[in-house]
């Protein structure tokens, strides 16, 4: 009896209709919720933090006080039911594997009560009204393996509808600007492009390599007080060609605390700079606004070598060189060229004559150092 039951199942099974798989095309594929790779991150957040220092332990002043510089209150947060929204995924990338950062929108909101060197205020500072244009995004790609090590590499391509607003505020007045990409002269170019920007660990410290960049365009525009503009600065046509680094290092001396610092801006860096007195609104450039630019470019490196960064605790924040070490200071060739002055709307018209061309050799010595206190 049992093998006739087994039988009969058996029959049951064999008798079922077979269902092949079958492949399925795309249309169908892109509504299976599961095709897409990566992953989403979306969050709002509001970190408040009451105070932040450096601390120099041994940059005493006359009282026996320590330097430090201090932010206090410090707040990061995103607008009310706006939140970010990172998408990572990984993939290739002109032939290598790269982790990719994806943000449609980045409204992210710093507000910094004080900054502080030695218990005297500076004022205050932060950023905001963050906005980019529909179907643009703010890009980073990080690849494995630096420049001289294990470390790592750093795409940042920055669209040209980026902007947000910056401020400085003292004593109840805010100084505002606003930070942008956009080219106003050509409406197919604009944004800054950071490229092959590599991290490593070495044996005289951390050693950033500067990022190359072609045809870059950054803007600081309508410096204000209250609803009164100032003025306004753009760099225009940036090219930092590659060879260009920082290196952070501990401080040379025995038993002193501190960050030193070497750096190289590479030959051949450039860019147009232009000073704009006038708003910069929608109809700029116009007949209201003027500009003073020039052709700006480095004829050999600019090296810093030895620049020192304490807080005494009675000086305040210097920065300066070891005099005892003959090679350390500034030092370049750069060119001013193209230099004009002209109403906005001209530029390029063929009208105006230039103001010549300005040749400098840089040649900061070890004795030149810079002190900032609060008051």
């Amino acid at each position: 009896m049992p093998s006739r039951l087994l039988s009969s199942l058996l029959g049951s099974c064999l008798a079922l209709p077979t269902l092949a798989l079958q492949p399925m095309a795309d249309q169908q594929l892109a509504a299976v919720t599961g095709q897409a790779q990566g992953l989403r991150l979306t969050s709002e957040y509001d970190a408040r933090i009451d105070s932040i220092s450096y601390i120099d332990d041994d940059g005493v002043g006359n009282d026996g006080s320590v330097g430090a510089v201090t932010l206090a209150p410090v707040r990061l947060f995103t607008p009310t039911n706006r939140p970010i929204e990172i998408d990572i995924e990984v993939k290739q990338v002109n032939g290598k594997k790269a982790v990719v950062f994806t943000n449609r929108d980045l409204p992210v909101e710093l507000r910094v009560g004080s900054v502080a060197i030695n218990g005297e205020s500076l004022g205050g500072m932060g950023q905001g009204n963050f906005s980019i244009g529909s179907g643009d995004a703010l890009i980073t790609r990080m690849y494995a393996g630096g420049e001289v090590g294990s470390g790592f590499t750093l795409d940042v391509l920055i669209p040209a509808s980026m902007s947000l607003d910056a401020y400085y505020e003292d004593d109840g007045a805010r100084l505002t600007n606003t930070l942008s990409f956009s080219d106003p002269r050509d409406a197919n170019g604009g944004g800054l492009q950071f490229r092959n920007m590599t991290f490593d660990l070495e044996t005289d410290g951390l050693r950033i390599g500067m990022p190359e960049v072609n045809d870059g365009n950054f803007n600081i525009y309508n410096a204000r007080l209250g609803a009164d503009v100032l003025n306004s600065l753009a760099f225009r046509n940036i090219n930092i060609p590659s060879g260009g680094y920082w290196l952070l290092k501990n401080a040379e001396n025995a038993g002193e605390y501190g960050i030193e610092m070497d750096s190289r801006l590479p030959q051949g860096t450039a860019l147009q700079l232009v000073y704009i007195a006038g708003a910069v609104g929608d109809n700029y450039p116009n007949a209201e606004t003027h500009e003073f630019s020039a052709d700006i470019e480095l004829l050999s490196n600019l090296d810093v070598q030895g620049l020192r960064m304490n807080v005494d605790g009675e000086r305040g924040l210097v920065l300066d060189f070891d005099t005892n070490t003959s090679s350390d200071g500034i030092r370049g060739q750069l060119s001013m060229s193209n230099m004009t002055l002209q109403r906005s709307d001209q530029v390029g018209s063929g009208t105006t004559v230039g103001l010549g061309t300005l040749d400098a050799q840089i040649n900061l010595s070890r004795n030149t150092f810079l002190q900032i206190e609060g008051h």
